[in-house]
């Protein structure tokens, strides 16, 4: 008889960042899903042929609500009696680490996705830091996803335990076929944005906040876009106008340049990702960057920052530049010189998606991902 695996989420959009891998691993386990109630959650669990819970639950700190997720995940825990919880994201792990805790839950896996308070200070940032300290107190096995999540981690104190990293990181790999040029529908969206084929098209992806260094990329383009006049840029992703906004000046020049174009959130980003010459990501902070990775997939080069979770994706010269997040200095010199030099976009195309390949193919980061909740939770036969 399978082994109970519950995966929990605060939101289930976090759950998509197992996709497919959830299917392949209920072959072995009997998995289901634990998460706030939305379409997205059903349709997961249906695309992945898997049950779900639905538990509210809240990214805010609310100690009411908090209080309410954690006692309706304790008597979940107690009625279906797993022998894995696996926690996700800051609020995620520390409701299902104390949830699973309290119901003895034999094994109880914290997946590290990101250090959120390292885009903090002050009271918040401690709050935090010992939000994550409790999550990896009571978990029993803590798993990192980037060895800079991980040296990080030892270099705060979060924990005295060592997390494990599967493969060489990342939570899902990338599928090589789906991320792949040659399996894109071509819908021409340069000629429907107008842009000519001699405009150097540079491209980001992700949430339009401050902590992507949004503020940044969009102060430096508009800065080079008043000489180098064939330059545009491609966003593809919304605003969190509540948690983390742009400034107002930077949100007006996205509105008005003719030649940044915002094309809001995208289900497919594949074909937005296809148009683009060079992909621009200077995050302040993050876990593992996906989108640099799927970016990469797609054959294009990148600058990013010089922090954990993108610099093991990007090797510096290679298939990319790294930057120091919040310069302004670097990411123009940068920026500038691919615009001068078009010969390097060309010598990082040819190279990028084979290294990124060679570190994170999905099937690979499967079978890792596999073996490690198998050495973790399965007896030895």
């Amino acid at each position: 008889m399978k082994k109970k695996f519950l995966l929990v989420s605060t939101v289930s959009t976090t759950l998509n960042f197992f996709g497919g891998q959830i299917n392949f691993l209920n072959k072995t386990f009997d998995v289901e899903l634990v998460s706030s109630p939305d379409d997205m959650l059903y349709g997961i669990g249906e695309r992945e042929g898997v049950n779900v819970h639905p538990v509210k639950m809240v990214r805010e700190i609310s100690l009411f609500k908090d209080l309410k997720s954690l006692f309706q995940l304790i008597v979940l825990f107690k009625k279906l009696k797993p022998h894995v919880v696996h926690g996700n994201t800051p609020k995620g792990g520390l409701l299902s680490m104390t949830a699973s805790w309290v119901a003895r839950v034999p094994h109880r896996i914290y997946y590290v996705h990101g250090l959120r308070y390292e885009g903090d200070t002050g009271l918040k940032r401690k709050i935090l830091k010992n939000i994550e300290r409790i999550s990896c107190y009571l978990a029993t096995d803590i798993i990192s996803v980037s060895h800079g999540v991980k040296e990080n981690m030892a270099k705060d104190n979060i924990t005295n335990k060592t997390p494990h990293i599967i493969g060489n990181g990342s939570a899902n790999g990338i599928n090589p076929n789906e991320f792949s040029r040659e399996n894109i529908e071509h819908d021409d969206l340069r000629k429907k944005y107008s842009i000519s084929e001699t405009d150097l098209l540079f491209g980001y992806v992700g949430r339009l906040v401050g902590d992507k260094g949004i503020n940044e990329l969009i102060s430096v383009f508009s800065a080079l876009n008043q000489t180098h006049k064939h330059i545009k840029i491609l966003l593809v992703g919304w605003y969190e106008d509540l948690l983390d906004p742009l400034e107002d000046h930077i949100k007006q020049e996205i509105i008005n340049n003719e030649n940044i174009i915002a094309v809001g959130g995208q289900n497919d980003v594949r074909p937005f990702l296809n148009i683009m010459d060079v992909f621009v990501f200077p995050s302040y902070r993050e876990g593992f960057g996906v989108s640099i990775m799927e970016a990469a997939a797609m054959d294009l080069p990148i600058i990013c920052s010089n922090i954990s979770g993108c610099n093991e994706i990007v090797l510096d010269g290679h298939n990319g530049k790294l930057v120091t997040p919040k310069s302004l200095t670097e990411l123009t010199n940068t920026m500038e010189h691919f615009i001068n030099n078009p010969d390097t976009i060309t010598k990082m195309k040819a190279v990028t998606r084979s290294y990124v390949l060679e570190k994170y193919k999905q099937e690979t980061v499967w079978k890792e991902a596999l073996k490690t909740y198998s050495n973790i939770c399965l007896p030895l036969k």
